[in-house]
C-alpha cells in the first residue's frame, strides 16, 4: 500500500510513462497525413510560383508551355488537396517553406541567358521529389481522402516528369 509520501512519486513515474509512451495510432496516423499534406501544399506551391516565374522570364516557348501546364495542374492539385485535407478534418498552409524559398531566390537570381535552363533543371528535382513523395505515402500512407488524392496525383506527377525529361534531353 502507498504511504502518503509516496504518491508524488507515484505521480511523476505514471507522467513519464504517459509522456514516453509512443502516440496512439490514430493520433501518429493523423500526423502523418498533416505532414504528407504540408510537404505536397509546399511542393504545389514551389511549382506554380516556379512557373509563374518562367512564364514571365522564359524564353524558350516549349519551356514557357510546360510552365503554363505547371501552373494549371498543381493549382488544380492544390484545390484537390485542400479538399482532401478539409475531408481530414486538417488545414493546410501552402507557404514556400525555407528550403523552397532559397530555390525560387535562386532561380530569380539566374541571368536571363540561363533562366529556362535553370528553370527546367528545378523542374527534375521537384518533380522527382514530388513522385518518390506522392508514392511513399499512397503506398504507406493511412487510408482516406489524403491517401487517395496522393494515389490519384501520381500519375500526373509521373506525366510531368517524363515531359520535362523531353524538353531537358532536346538541350
Amino acid at each position: 500500500m502507498f504511504k502518503t509520501h509516496d504518491r508524488p512519486a507515484a505521480v511523476i513515474v505514471a507522467l513519464t510513462l504517459f509522456i514516453l509512451a509512443p502516440p496512439p495510432p490514430a493520433i501518429a496516423q493523423q500526423d502523418q497525413k498533416q505532414e504528407f499534406a504540408q510537404q505536397a501544399a509546399r511542393s504545389n506551391s514551389f511549382e506554380i510560383q516556379a512557373a509563374m516565374l518562367a512564364i514571365e522570364r522564359g524564353k524558350d516557348e516549349p519551356a514557357k508551355q510546360f510552365a503554363r501546364d505547371m501552373v494549371r495542374d498543381h493549382t488544380k492539385a492544390q484545390a484537390d488537396l485542400e479538399s482532401a485535407a478539409k475531408n481530414e478534418g486538417m488545414r493546410v498552409n501552402p507557404e514556400l517553406g525555407d528550403e523552397n524559398m532559397k530555390k525560387l531566390a535562386a532561380l530569380k537570381a539566374a541571368s536571363d541567358v540561363d533562366f529556362d535552363q535553370a528553370y527546367l533543371s528545378t523542374q527534375i528535382t521537384a518533380h522527382e521529389d514530388a513522385v518518390a513523395l506522392f508514392t511513399a505515402f499512397a503506398k504507406d500512407g493511412p487510408n482516406g481522402p489524403i491517401k487517395n488524392f496522393a494515389t490519384s496525383t501520381i500519375g500526373t506527377l509521373r506525366t510531368h516528369t517524363i515531359r520535362i525529361h523531353g524538353l531537358t534531353d532536346k538541350k
